[in-house]
């Protein structure tokens, strides 16, 4: 069998840049032989040629630049991976996609909707394949919460609720260059965004929200000294959808004890769906027709059958699977629609998904402001 070759140069050689290596790494030999694909990297670019070095040399890369525009010149990389800073997304993916490659970008795609709509257009305008990293999506369990919910399991949707916790900044000595949201993006872009983009992955499009954003933290001392901090901190949501859903997010930033706990709530009809992200092969679903009425109750399933999603490419029944497989499990899909010439969508985020979430993003800033209920307008 003909088999497309893609060659992948990364940028980035942070922790994000080991995740995305060990995602194109594992999907070679693990989605063979029923891929029509070969995936290998060809090049990594750091901050510098010196990061870019150590990054290539412990990982078994050949190539390492010091600058993007190097890497994007070698013919051989077909596939620009950006896992950069949230700063860093917007020029470098534009330069590779005026060079021809395919393009994946971790979330938040950019950090306005303007930056975002015009990197999925020239996307879109060059003919190239693009993704948003939204990889929770490919969760096993979250994939089959997404396929109950399109055949109706659930009935009407009533409400999705929706949380997102971190503690990095709790302590208020903890120096502001080591909490990642204090000199970022703060946690509307670095958190918010993965709530946003499941809300509409498993409920449908948002219609209207009303926000509230808070820095409970405006000093925080440095190496330099004490400095003023804007970065949001706490970021809360109410809306509702277009099919008349309702919906309500929670972000945190200073969930004192909550290392990362990112968990859904879903109530319909017929029953409800709950899934965490700390216990990620388990959804616990509420059905009560199909149970007796004396037992009647919420069941917890292990997303580890042979017939539940992506257990084929894996292990032997019961075998549980960790919060990396979701990004091999989305990366395999990008290279699958490459080499088949196949739509990203619905089941991946594609850059006009990305720029959406961006604009929601500013809509719920800009009800903050104001006070009051706003639609979304995209």
């Amino acid at each position: 069998m003909d088999r497309k070759q893609f060659g992948v140069g990364i940028l980035g050689a942070g922790w994000m840049a080991k995740v995305h290596t060990n995602g194109y790494r594992t999907a070679q030999y693990m989605f063979h032989p029923n891929s029509k694909w070969n995936v290998d990297i060809r090049g990594v670019c750091g901050v510098d040629e010196a990061e870019s070095k150590a990054f290539a040399e412990r990982f078994g890369i050949q190539n390492a630049y010091a600058d993007y525009t190097s890497m994007l010149q070698n013919p051989e990389i077909t596939v620009f991976n950006n896992c950069a800073p949230d700063h860093v997304h917007v020029e470098p993916t534009l330069a590779a996609i005026k060079a021809g490659k395919h393009v994946v970008c971790e979330k938040p795609l950019a950090l306005n909707a303007k930056d975002a709509k015009a990197m999925w257009e020239a996307a879109e305008a060059a003919g190239v394949k693009h993704l948003c990293c939204f990889s929770y999506r490919f969760m096993p369990a979250v994939r089959l919460a997404y396929e109950m919910i399109q055949q109706g399991a659930l009935g009407k949707i009533y409400h999705f609720a929706g949380t997102y916790y971190q503690d990095q900044g709790s302590f208020e000595d903890t120096l502001a260059e080591d909490i990642w949201f204090v000199s970022g993006s703060g946690v509307d872009q670095g958190i918010a965004t993965h709530l946003i983009d499941m809300s509409r992955f498993l409920v449908g499009e948002i219609a209207t929200v009303s926000g509230m954003k808070k820095t409970y933290n405006t000093t925080r001392n440095s190496k330099n000294g004490p400095i003023a901090v804007d970065a949001t901190e706490g970021f809360f949501t109410m809306l509702e959808f277009e099919n008349g859903a309702t919906g309500m997010m929670q972000n945190l930033g200073v969930a004192n004890g909550k290392q990362s706990e990112f968990s859904i709530e879903i109530f319909g009809s017929k029953g409800s769906l709950r899934w965490d992200m700390a216990d990620p092969n388990i959804l616990h679903v509420y059905q009560p027709e199909t149970l007796t009425p004396r037992v009647r109750g919420w069941v917890k399933v292990n997303c580890t059958e042979a017939d539940h999603p992506f257990m084929d490419i894996w292990w032997p029944k019961g075998h549980v699977l960790g919060w990396e497989h979701g990004n091999i499990n989305m990366l395999a899909h990008f290279l699958d629609a490459v080499a088949e010439d196949k739509p990203i969508g619905p089941l991946g985020a594609t850059f006009r998904e990305g720029y959406e979430v961006e604009a929601i993003l500013e809509t719920i800033h800009q009800s903050d402001r104001e006070g009051r209920r706003l639609p979304i307008l995209l």
